[in-house]
């Protein structure tokens, strides 16, 4: 583990101009790492010598200024990224080190003088011909800079031995490891040649294919992308290095995203994930207008990677857009087949109750009407009782099969309406008319509410009144005995505020959204059923919109409902759609007023 996070800072401090190349980046690591250690060890062994030896001379200040070197080599690859002028660096502060060290043990007739042959070597590991060239023009200058300063007598006093054959010697071994280091060289620089056409091959298909490419090291990070970053993420592939990728996944999707890298690395060994990228395409920053594509991610580890391998992950994603929608559009479908059955099994429930308690009336009293010539035992006032019943029974079939095929004429578009001026005082005093009968049944109070200097308002009159009939009609149903409902018309600028208020039994908060769906009827606090189709509200739905009007709903249980439409004075040039309910589940205004000066009227 410590390792590793050696190895992690050393990768931090390449020169970012080199990250695209991998062996290229390599190199650098490898000599920031070796070099790192060497003036490490060195410098931490000065402070013993120091104190060992005293004063220094100047043989062995040369020595330290050797070893601290090759530390200032890393700084300046790390800040300039120029290995050629890192390692001549480093090469001649082995250079100067050898050097040192000859004039410390004999000058130009040290042994240790052949270690200069290993500055040419060194060169060969971290560059090409010319590295290996100037390393050897500097061992050679170094040489001839120790035998010259012997001869001035510098190192007098030093042991010395073969004075005249080792500077001979060690200029043979150094042409002996240039000549080494160069066929060396040669020979890897045609196997280069031959990785990078495999590798230019290999770059060739990735770029062509419609797939994202990328590889991630252990971490995540990514290291290599194809072409295909341009259209997949809106970015070129030295954008998506490192976190350049992470950072265009959808911020929901991202733990999904590192999950599968974690897996593929860590785990399996391979995972399947599916995420969206979001970016501004290259051209288009002005506008900012950004996309999102859907990718299928497909990771796999490298299972011949080695520890110090820059690729652990290589992941293959591909463009799903396209197939997400479809999915989506199936799954909408789908759920809108349920829904449409769901609605045909309502409606069937609904329409063969709502048609068989009539027609069960119907046939019933008919029948007995029928038998009674033959028994006689039915006076004048029970006939004319039975036939009001069979009469109201088929009335009420007739509201049934209108009230559906006025769904169905709005639910197809087909409904028009014809606008004329009319008095909204007038209508609303003939349609309490009609509902106060049933409204004495239940024993409940009716009342209109007129504000002052209404005008005409354009609209059509037979829809504008069964909108009027339909939310009484309900206020009525749902008012338990004793109960009020008020019915007011107000002006609020150009609109008109038509509202029907009870203090009715209310809808449940889970009721609320689904208020308009055909054949839905909520359940009150009371949880009993109440006769109906559930059609009301949508046919009220359907008119409004038709006129350009707008619905909402404001109600809670036990304290009552307040259904409120507003329509535009001057009509509607174009018929609209039926309108989106806006529901309230808080308890309207108790007293039920409304919100202008308004006037009580009989």
């Amino acid at each position: 583990m410590k390792m590793q996070a050696v190895r992690t800072q050393v990768a931090a401090m390449v020169h970012a101009s080199v990250l695209p190349n991998s062996l290229e980046r390599m190199r650098h690591e490898r000599f920031i790492l070796t070099r790192l250690l060497v003036g490490a060890v060195a410098l931490g062994l000065a402070p013993a010598y120091l104190a060992w030896r005293g004063t220094l001379g100047g043989l062995e200040a040369a020595v330290i200024v050797a070893a601290a070197l090759p530390l200032l080599a890393v700084v300046v690859l790390s800040r300039t990224g120029r290995l050629d002028i890192a390692h001549c660096m480093s090469a001649a502060a082995l250079a100067l080190f050898v050097g040192a060290l000859s004039g410390m043990t004999g000058g130009a007739g040290s042994p240790l003088l052949l270690w200069l042959a290993a500055v040419p070597a060194e060169a060969m590991f971290f560059g090409s011909r010319p590295y290996v060239s100037r390393a050897s023009a500097i061992a050679a200058l170094t040489l001839g800079s120790v035998v010259a300063l012997d001869h001035l007598g510098l190192f007098a006093g030093q042991a010395r031995w073969a004075d005249g054959m080792m500077p001979v010697l060690v200029t043979v071994a150094i042409l002996q490891a240039m000549i080494v280091a160069i066929g060396f060289l040669r020979r890897r620089g045609e196997e280069l040649r031959e990785h990078r056409a495999s590798d230019q091959r290999a770059q060739l298909l990735l770029d062509h294919v419609g797939d994202l490419v990328t590889w991630h090291d252990a971490g995540g990070a990514v290291v290599f992308a194809n072409d295909a970053a341009r259209s997949l993420a809106g970015a070129e592939p030295r954008e998506l290095h490192g976190r350049g990728l992470f950072e265009r996944v959808h911020v929901a999707d991202r733990p999904l995203f590192l999950k599968a890298l974690s897996d593929a690395a860590h785990g399996a060994g391979s995972a399947i994930a599916c995420f969206r990228t979001l970016f501004v395409p290259h051209g288009d920053q002005e506008q900012q207008r950004p996309v999102s594509l859907w990718l299928e991610m497909h990771a796999h580890r490298i299972e011949t990677a080695g520890p110090n391998d820059s690729a652990a992950v290589v992941c293959v994603m591909r463009d799903i857009t396209a197939r997400r929608a479809q999915e989506e559009e199936r799954a909408r479908g789908h759920a809108e087949a349920v829904k449409a059955s769901d609605i045909k099994g309502r409606f069937l429930a609904t329409v063969s109750h709502e048609l068989r308690t009539p027609l069960n009336a119907i046939i019933g009293f008919s029948e007995m009407l029928s038998g009674e010539e033959q028994q006689g035992w039915l006076d004048a006032q029970k006939r004319l009782e039975y036939a009001r019943i069979i009469h109201s029974s088929g009335h009420h079939l007739l509201d049934v099969v209108n009230t559906l095929l006025d769904i169905s004429k709005i639910e197809s578009g087909t409904m028009t309406i014809e606008q004329e001026p009319l008095d909204l005082a007038e209508m609303t005093r003939d349609c309490c008319a009609l509902m106060a009968l049933r409204a004495e049944a239940g024993e409940i109070a009716l009342e209109r509410v007129v504000g002052p200097d209404l005008p005409p308002v354009l609209g059509d009159r037979r829809a504008l009144k069964q909108v009027m009939i339909n939310l009484l009609s309900n206020a009525i149903k749902f008012t338990p005995v004793g109960g009020r409902v008020m019915f007011a018309v107000v002006r609020d600028g150009d609109m008109i505020d038509l509202s029907v208020s009870d203090t009715g039994i209310g809808i449940s908060a889970s009721d609320l959204p689904r208020l308009g769906d055909p054949f839905f009827q909520a359940k009150g606090s009371y949880d009993r059923a109440y006769e109906g189709t559930g059609l009301g509200l949508s046919v009220v739905r359907g008119l409004v919109g038709l006129h350009g009007g707008r619905l909402s709903v404001e109600s809670a249980p036990g304290v009552g409902t307040r259904v409120a439409v507003r329509l535009p004075v001057g009509g509607v040039a174009d018929a609209s759609e039926p309108v989106r309910i806006a529901t309230f589940a808080r308890a309207p205004r108790r007293g039920l007023e409304t919100k202008a000066p308004f006037r009580l009227t009989a």
